[in-house]
């Protein structure tokens, strides 16, 4: 279910739909078997062992069967832990196939703002937002071919945020520099190895200027371009991965102080860890199996230990994989999640304010965003399943307006569209 209102400045009023919070529906058992498919490379390891006006929830059709009851803490404006409350999802227009999406605030006003990749029209649509849940229409910027991926972050010293397109036809990265009120320059094509999909904004080198990292799915690599300080790139340093690499992130993984790069590698059921030095260089490719063909990593303590672990999404075998590190370089035993039908990206934020990260999956398959909650070491249990239109292929995290609760954007791909799923604390 979706309505829409329009109202003056070109400002979106997404209504109060049925409340999509429930109940818990059943504990997620983790195995920790998975396999390799054997492709060639280094040896692969298992491991060590617009306003948003938010209608009254009485007045909806009510709960969505999937997920139960809504709790009885929402909508009391108290933010209560353990409650989950989200509204059914509200699709704003983007450009055609949307396949990424990023948060950031482009105008320095506090306020969240919406960013695309748009594959089909090879552009990224911006979505203004104004603080208080409300988004102005979308606002196409050409991109490459094949834009598949977009980051937001500081190529500058300017602290205005700019951005970064993975196009995928193309053997480069897209450069945008933000100009503060939600616009950017024309891209700059930077090179990168064939067929970038994902990219990073980061300061790898610790030098206090943004880079960017890309992962290539055709030349199966992570490319990694320092910034000079002076407007320019410095030459490309290229790492090989594990083959068909469809996403990366950038974190922290073994404590250390720096920064590594992590891939998911959908074409050996693997994920690909490059540690950093902090000079910018990266060590020797790690390759650990996490399940059928992850199309989606993510990393966040998902345990309490203060060191990040990793989390993919395994379109392939209906999972998510965790691997949780150990604090000393390595890896404890691989744990898997059945979670439903094809998901395609994975989010880690804590939406029960209970101070632990929820597993966020969207899921291509059955069209929806799903979310578990850690109920003790290993068990995680669904507490929500929220219908989305066909073809979700990215979910990101943030907070959209002033109540305090996180909410949720997907990138909807089959109707051109993000959904918002906005929280009623």
């Amino acid at each position: 279910m979706r309505t829409f209102g329009r109202i003056a400045l070109g400002l979106t009023f997404a209504g109060g739909l049925a409340p999509g919070c429930g109940d818990d529906t059943g504990a997620a058992m983790p195995t920790t078997d998975a396999s390799s498919s054997g492709s060639s490379g280094p040896a692969v390891s298992t491991g060590p062992g617009t306003s948003t006006a938010v209608d009254d929830p009485d007045s909806s059709d009510g709960p969505d069967p999937d997920t139960g009851p809504m709790p009885l803490t929402c909508n009391d404006g108290v933010i209560d832990i353990g409650e989950l409350c989200l509204l059914d999802a509200v699709e704003l227009d983007v450009g055609l196939a949307p396949s990424d999406v990023v948060l950031g605030d482009l105008q320095g006003d506090g306020a969240l703002d919406i960013v695309t990749a748009d594959v089909f029209d090879n552009t990224h649509s911006v979505i203004l937002g104004d603080g208080r849940g409300g988004f102005a229409d979308f606002v196409p910027i050409p991109a490459g071919v094949g834009t598949r991926g977009v980051a937001l972050g500081y190529f500058d010293q300017d602290r205005i945020l700019d951005m970064a397109g993975a196009n995928q036809g193309t053997e480069y990265v897209a450069v945008y520099l933000g100009d503060g009120k939600g616009g950017f320059t024309d891209q700059q094509p930077v090179a990168a190895e064939s067929g970038p999909r994902a990219v990073s904004i980061v300061d790898i080198d610790g030098d206090g200027w943004g880079d960017f990292i890309s992962v290539g799915e055709f030349s199966e690599d992570v490319t990694v371009r320092r910034n000079d300080g002076a407007g320019d790139f410095l030459p490309a340093e290229v790492y090989p991965v594990g083959p068909e690499p469809y996403d990366l992130v950038v974190a922290d993984v073994d404590g250390d102080g720096t920064l590594d790069v992590a891939t998911c590698n959908r074409g050996e059921d693997t994920v690909s860890v490059l540690r950093g030095d902090g000079t910018g260089q990266l060590g020797a490719e790690e390759r650990l199996v996490v399940g059928g063909g992850p199309r989606g990593i993510a990393a966040a303590d998902m345990d309490g230990d203060g060191i990040v672990d990793l989390v993919t999404a395994n379109f392939d075998d209906d999972r998510l994989g965790l691997l949780h590190a150990d604090g000393m370089g390595g890896w404890r035993d691989l744990e898997t999640y059945v979670v439903g039908l094809e998901p395609y990206a994975v989010s880690l934020a804590d939406l029960t304010a209970d101070g632990v990260p929820e597993l966020i999956a969207v899921r291509r398959g059955s069209a929806d965003v799903v979310v578990f909650e850690k109920v003790s070491d290993g068990v995680y249990d669904q507490r929500g399943t929220y219908i989305l239109p066909p073809n979700p292929l990215s979910v990101e995290v943030g907070h959209l307006d002033d109540d305090g609760a996180p909410d949720l954007v997907v990138a909807s791909s089959g109707v051109n569209a993000v959904s918002v799923l906005m929280s009623f604390p």
